[in-house]
């Protein structure tokens, strides 16, 4: 029977499985994959999504990586399908960007949206734009908080002078 690795990957790091388990086939190691990654986010069984958010599952043989998914979520890369192998069963992932998980579409489009080989192209850009603009809003925060922290100083300068003249009038109220 055919060997087959269950590696954990988080951003660049990997942590590979180097027992391996014999399953008859890759559809069956899939679902093994499936099977384990149910089991950590269960809340029922002591897993927690959240734990295991941006964390992915690695499914490989002797033929290298041959099917990826997330284990909670938020996950914070794009998978897309990248090749499908005879039958249309097995799928094989690539991450994209960082962001949110695209589910495979199994030779289907989507209702909401066309099938479309720019999709990736497009998320990249949409991606691009929203970190253009999460840019612009960060400079403008810290213009506002450059400006309330000059009111504030003005504020405590005003707040010390008005002291000194009530002081003062109370001293000529004295005299």
């Amino acid at each position: 029977m055919p060997l087959y690795f269950f590696h954990l990957s988080f951003g660049d790091r990997i942590l590979p499985d180097d027992e391996g388990v014999e399953l008859p086939n890759r559809s069956a190691a899939r679902e093994e994959a499936l099977a384990a990654v149910r089991d950590l986010s269960d809340p029922a069984v002591g897993g927690n999504p959240r734990r295991w958010a941006s964390w992915f599952l690695q499914v490989a043989d002797e033929q290298g990586q041959f099917f990826r998914t997330p284990i909670g979520h938020p996950a914070l890369e794009i998978v897309a399908p990248d090749v499908r192998e005879r039958g249309g069963e097995e799928l094989r992932w690539k991450a994209i960007e960082p962001t949110t998980i695209v589910p495979a579409q199994h030779g289907a489009a989507s209702k909401d949206r066309p099938a479309s080989k720019d999709r990736p192209a497009d998320l990249a850009r949409e991606l691009w734009g929203r970190l253009q603009r999460t840019a612009q809003l960060l400079e403008y925060n810290r213009g506002l908080r450059d400006e309330l922290s000059s009111l504030c100083l003005v504020s405590e300068v005003l707040r010390v002078r008005s002291r000194r003249l009530v002081a003062q009038a109370r001293l000529a109220a004295c005299h």
